[in-house]
């Protein structure tokens, strides 16, 4: 009899777990998109999302948030009973964001790859439909119809006027090659997934040296936005790191001028400073080390300096921290000592007590400030524009 009851509850198990329909989601980590983000000819710096822009398999996605969808359009709605997600087109109602606060700093996203969702792309179509104005079997004489006054006037509104009458198309998105992402409780889509042919109808254009541009606007296309000044300086800046260092490779060279940007702009210092810096302390190599127990990095940052912070020395060889702590403190510097470029330099280079004793040097400013106006020359007789 036991036996029985044991045979019968496993049958019964296992008819159960044969009707759960099992979602195995593949884990998958997006790369932060360290460009600009150009949506309708407005500038959005990437780093100010809390939920930014990535790039996944060579595709930009964009994260399904409130925030953005103010930006570009568009509400969401998830419904996990039936697996479905609905983004239904509406039109921006701002162009930029409510804040510019650093909140996502170049980190790339750990994500999973949501199997067997179902994503419905939803947009009002509004169709014209001209009233005529017909009159059959009407047993009226002329003075009553009016013809030449009241009846004209009549006809001639019916045929000026249209009414309006909403639409709504649903296409179901084809997301085989390019899964619906989510990554904690945001919900990403390829940014392709809606442009050409799709009811949202966007239009995309990308520039290795400036960034991703968007159009939402129906018959407007991204390229119309294309920053051709900014484009033609940071592809001068790259061609420059290429030219004093030709083990670097274009990807590689592309990726320190934007982590050069991106931390100038965050703490307010010239990024060709901080590039002449870089080439005069390691010729842009992130694996450079000094003699002995000494500087390490892209910026030659001292261990025992990095170390009062929480940065280890093994951290310093990542381009992006060694490069944001030499910024920060060069900032620092500058700050400190009223924006003068020759003091400052000289007190990274040779410490505050030095400055305050008197007894520093100008050398390294010298060799600093020379490798920046060589910069400048080079962007200068190369055709490239010399600044933003």
């Amino acid at each position: 009899m036991a036996k029985k009851l044991i045979s019968v509850w496993l049958s019964v198990t296992i008819l159960l777990f044969s009707t759960i329909t099992i979602f195995a989601e593949e884990n998958v980590e997006g790369q932060f998109l360290n460009r600009n983000i150009d949506i309708n000819g407005n500038r959005l710096a990437n780093y100010y999302l809390e939920d930014p822009f990535f790039l996944y398999q060579g595709s930009a996605y964009f994260p399904l948030t409130e925030e953005i969808g103010e930006v570009l359009g568009f509400s969401v709605e998830m419904d996990w009973e039936s697996r479905t997600l609905k983004i239904l087109k509406k039109e921006p109602s701002r162009d930029k964001l409510p804040e510019e606060v650093l909140k996502s700093n170049l980190e790339n996203v750990k994500a999973v790859a949501l199997k067997d969702v179902t994503v419905l792309a939803m947009a009002e179509e509004k169709k014209d439909i001209n009233v005529d104005l017909v009159l059959k079997g009407v047993m009226l004489t002329a003075a009553d119809l009016d013809i030449g006054g009241q009846l004209r006037q009549i006809r001639e509104k019916a045929e000026s006027e249209f009414i309006e009458i909403p639409e709504l198309v649903v296409e179901e998105l084809d997301l085989a090659e390019y899964p619906l992402l989510q990554a904690e409780d945001t919900h990403y889509l390829p940014v392709r997934a809606l442009v050409g042919e799709s009811c949202f109808g966007w239009d995309v254009f990308y520039d290795e040296y400036s960034g991703l541009y968007i159009s939402t606007e129906t018959g407007i296309d991204a390229v119309t936005f294309f920053d051709k000044a900014e484009s033609d300086y940071n592809r001068g800046l790259v061609n420059y790191i290429l030219y004093k260092n030709k083990n670097i490779s274009p990807g590689w060279a592309a990726m320190l001028v934007f982590l050069f940007k991106h931390e100038a702009d965050i703490n307010d210092v010239d990024e060709k400073l901080l590039m002449a810096m870089a080439e005069k302390e390691s010729t842009f190599r992130a694996d450079a080390v000094g003699k002995g127990a000494g500087p390490v990095g892209i910026m030659q940052i001292m261990p025992k300096t990095a170390e009062r912070y929480g940065i280890s020395r093994s951290e310093l060889f990542d381009p992006h921290v060694n490069i944001e702590f030499g910024t920060k403190y060069i900032g620092d510097k500058l700050d400190q000592y009223g924006n003068n470029k020759t003091v400052a330099l000289s007190a990274y280079n040779q410490g505050g007590m030095a400055i305050s004793r008197g007894t520093y040097n100008t050398r390294y400013a010298t060799k600093i400030t020379g490798a920046e106006n060589s910069i400048s020359q080079y962007l200068t007789k190369n055709g490239y524009v010399s600044g933003n």
